[in-house]
């Protein structure tokens, strides 16, 4: 019986232990948000291979490099609103003390680390992937301190991943594909600010959604995106580009009007026509 209850016993220990093992890695990892972050990656690998013109080493460590430096911001941004995320109740792996300040400050050297040395395979572009980072960090304060203006700051911010693509891949965008990806994020960023409106006015924070209403600012938000993803499509050439945004705006449609779809799950599946547009914004010829 003893020893039949030996193994068991230290079955479940080692198990144990390995969940321990684990769990850090996993908090790592939504620490840094690595769907969203690929997205700001996607977006200025794209850009830097169409200005090359075909797949180099180049263009792929910018868009590594502007993977971590996102990363490094997400980490940055949770320690910043580690008060106001326990205040609304965000199951964040900091603010649901799965992850110490301590281990989010190494996340977040170790990611700033990571993007400078591999934007330095990169060469180009070096001022504006240190700009983002500059921005990151300073993104919270911001929001904090001028809540209303915060849309515009993060539309401006997702603007910099083009502009570092577009520096290492030595080629110029016009106005409009700018415009195309801060209309998008602003909408999207007006979504969120719908979905944690209970939450921000809990912390003191009054966003357009505290002044407009819950329900007026999601519409708003999701109009902004959809005009932006369908200016998308009317205005990028070349077959690949015009099959992205079209199936970028075919998504989008889907996931804002799916009946019963929550506002946090339309907010979180929005990444992917987001994804679409900015690749197809990026390599495809605007006219």
């Amino acid at each position: 019986m003893l020893e039949a209850a030996g193994p068991k016993a230290s079955g479940r220990q080692c198990q144990g232990a390995h969940s321990e093992r684990k769990a850090p890695l996993t908090a790592f990892l939504l620490t840094t948000r690595p769907a969203s972050s690929l997205v700001a990656g996607a977006l200025a690998c794209s850009a830097a291979i169409a200005g090359e013109g075909h797949p180099t080493v180049r263009g792929l460590a910018a868009g590594f490099a502007m993977t971590a430096v996102t990363m490094f911001g997400f980490v940055v941004n949770d320690m910043f609103d580690y008060h106001k995320d326990r205040a609304a109740g965000v199951q964040r792996p900091l603010a649901a003390g799965i992850l110490s300040m301590k281990d989010a400050a190494w996340l977040a050297a170790a990611t700033l680390l990571a993007a400078a040395l591999i934007g330095a395979i990169a060469a180009s572009g070096a001022f504006v992937l240190a700009v983002a980072a500059v921005m990151l960090v300073f993104y919270s304060p911001f929001a904090h301190r001028y809540t209303l203006c915060k849309d515009v700051y993060v539309a401006t911010l997702c603007c910099l991943p083009l502009t570092y693509g577009a520096s290492v891949g030595s080629r110029g965008y016009p106005w409009l594909a700018y415009a195309l990806v801060a209309c998008f994020v602003t909408g999207r960023e007006l979504l969120m600010d719908a979905d944690e409106m209970a939450g921000d006015i809990h912390f003191g924070m009054k966003t357009v959604a505290a002044f407009l209403g819950r329900r007026e600012t999601a519409r708003i938000g999701m109009l902004l995106m959809i005009v932006a993803a369908a200016a998308t499509a009317a205005a990028v050439h070349g077959r690949g580009s015009l099959t992205l945004a079209a199936a970028g705006l075919a998504l989008l449609a889907g996931v804002l009007t799916w009946p019963g779809l929550e506002m946090r799950s339309r907010v979180s599946l929005s990444r992917v026509p987001m994804l679409f547009g900015a690749i197809a914004v990026a390599c495809g010829t605007l006219s």
